[in-house]
């Protein structure tokens, strides 16, 4: 039940243009006292003469599912200097990201299901969104993989190369025994330790006085995130594992998802996020830390190749990667400046921008943010507009074209690449399980965010 029900009345959102399940139709919903979707109807809703509701008019505006953000690092516990559950959260409910699954490289990591349900437990009244947490991959926790609850772990997070928090797998031994006993979906973060190490030492060697920022690319190489890509494509295949690839930034890794038969099967997918929509190396003269991520963003011909596989479906999902640091951490050297990139606020009017500039249907959007990642990660009830569903809702408006400004950001570290970015479109209001949760006038209100649950029997299920 939806916090508070008791004292809600039932709400009649009308004059809206749905954006849902490939169309746009204008339309009205009833959203019951439970924070469920009680109507969808592109007439006059049936509702009772002797109730009283409340009202919603959404005249001008796009409702559009809820954001359902799969590859989030709110640093909480270990590192809530940066950000925290109650930080990222109001992030992401301003940016119409009504749900989030959390990584595991925090501290403690996330490699038990008793700290995964510590994490569950912390987010409870805190977690302005929805929420889950993945259980990550070590070189001693199969067992943990094993048994591990379905209903409540959204996958299981590999690091195959080393990223923030040191839980990389380098042995093929070891990451093999992951996708062998896995019960879940596998998520990946694909890159080759090995080859970074020797790009690193002629970086060093090259540059006695301090690496530059446009050398990430080349440390952080393409050809290292290819060699994983197949390696977990090889033992994904070998023991019928789910895969997910994570954060791809090249054509060359696109290549390795066209192949019909993979496509057909539905069982190995790939995902990118907006940085490598947005920026290319031709950036790092200027933005230098501020776009130092992992993997690094590459070539402009690269981000041309991301954009033209949204367009035609080899790329399935867009998670932010949301990683926050404080500016002060990320302005060092090149070698010290950590890696990651804050975004969750932004993401949903950058992607609706992109669509705008480059043809692509708003629906489209909407199956890559919201509809894909419920069915790929099996999360119930969510992710949709349908009766019965929960309410997670966002409310666009389109405007004049206005700066991002980081000044207003919700994340603890209070900075994004994005500042003074226009856009054409803005979040009005993010409604979560049915309650206020941001508003454009008012802002972030009280949390009500719950935990996310899945589909307990979807180890088998391929994605389509």
């Amino acid at each position: 039940m939806a916090q508070g029900c008791k004292h809600r009345l039932p709400l009649v959102i009308r004059n809206v243009r749905i954006v849902n399940e490939g169309t746009i139709t204008e339309g009205a919903l009833l959203i019951d006292a439970a924070g469920r979707i009680a109507q969808v109807s592109t007439g006059t809703l049936s509702l009772d003469p002797k109730r009283r509701y409340s009202l919603i008019d959404g005249k001008g505006q796009y409702l559009l599912p809820g954001v359902i953000d799969t590859h989030v690092h709110f640093r909480d516990p270990g590192f809530t200097h940066k950000g925290d559950i109650a930080s990222e959260s109001r992030a992401a409910v301003a940016g119409g990201v009504t749900s989030f699954c959390d990584m595991p490289n925090t501290n403690p990591q996330t490699t038990t299901m008793e700290a995964l349900r510590a994490k569950q437990a912390s987010a409870a009244g805190r977690a302005h969104a929805n929420y889950a947490f993945y259980l990550g991959a070590t070189s001693d926790n199969l067992d943990e993989i094993r048994h591990c609850d379905a209903n409540i772990v959204p996958a299981i997070k590999l690091f195959m190369g080393s990223s923030t928090g040191g839980m990389q797998l380098t042995s093929e031994e070891l990451v093999a025994a992951v996708f062998r006993e896995s019960p879940l979906l596998i998520a990946t973060h694909c890159e080759t330790d090995s080859m970074i190490a020797e790009q690193l030492v002629a970086a060093r060697l090259a540059f006695p006085q301090g690496i530059p920022f446009s050398e990430h690319a080349h440390i952080r190489s393409t050809a290292s995130c290819v060699k994983s890509i197949q390696l977990a494509q090889r033992l994904a295949q070998t023991y019928s594992a789910r895969l997910h690839v994570l954060h791809l930034s090249a054509a060359e890794e696109l290549a390795l998802f066209t192949d019909p038969k993979l496509r057909a099967e539905g069982k190995i997918t790939c995902e990118t996020c907006p940085h490598y929509l947005y920026f290319s190396d031709e950036d790092y003269d200027l933005l230098q830390w501020q776009i130092k991520c992992n993997p690094a963003i590459k070539g402009t011909g690269d981000r041309a190749a991301l954009i033209e596989a949204l367009k035609n479906g080899i790329i399935r999902t867009i998670g932010t990667d949301h990683a926050p640091h404080l500016v002060s951490e990320k302005l060092k050297d090149y070698e010290h400046s950590p890696s990651g990139i804050p975004s969750i606020q932004y993401s949903l009017l950058l992607m609706l921008n992109l669509a705008e500039r480059e043809k692509i249907p708003f629906t489209q959007i909407v199956e890559l943010m919201s509809h894909a990642p419920a069915r790929l990660f099996g999360i119930e009830e969510r992710g949709y507009i349908r009766e019965g569903y929960f309410a997670d809702l966002v409310f666009i408006a389109a405007c004049e074209p206005r700066p991002l400004n980081s000044r207003g950001a919700e994340s603890k570290c209070e900075w994004s690449p994005y500042d003074g970015m226009r856009t054409n479109y803005f979040v009005r209001r993010t409604l979560v399980n049915g309650k206020a949760a941001y508003c454009y006038v008012h802002g972030v209100q009280e949390p009500a965010g719950q935990p996310l649950s899945f589909n307990a029997n979807r180890r088998d299920g391929k994605f389509v």
